[in-house]
């Protein structure tokens, strides 16, 4: 298939690999200024944030990025952090 002939792909069937600090945000459930200020602290959420690239004024992060961060936090069954007797 020549690339090239991939424009009438529908976007919805296959979202962009990367996104902007608000899609990022929304992404991950922070709010876009949470964000912002993660690149300045280096931290989100107690951890260390995501990386992101930077190409000229704008700020893209990679997807796949976004997935490796959140993995790293374990699902929970219950939100209680000890036994009640």
């Amino acid at each position: 298939m020549n690339i090239s002939k991939n424009h009438h792909l529908n976007p919805a069937k296959y979202p962009s690999p990367h996104c902007d600090t608000h899609g990022a945000a929304s992404y991950l459930g922070f709010g876009s200024s949470t964000m912002r200020v993660s690149r300045v602290t280096g931290t989100l959420a107690g951890v260390p944030a995501p990386t992101y690239r930077k190409i000229g004024r704008k700020v893209i992060y990679d997807r796949m990025i976004l997935d490796e961060w959140i993995d790293q936090f374990a699902n929970q069954q219950k939100t209680a952090t000890r036994e009640v007797l």
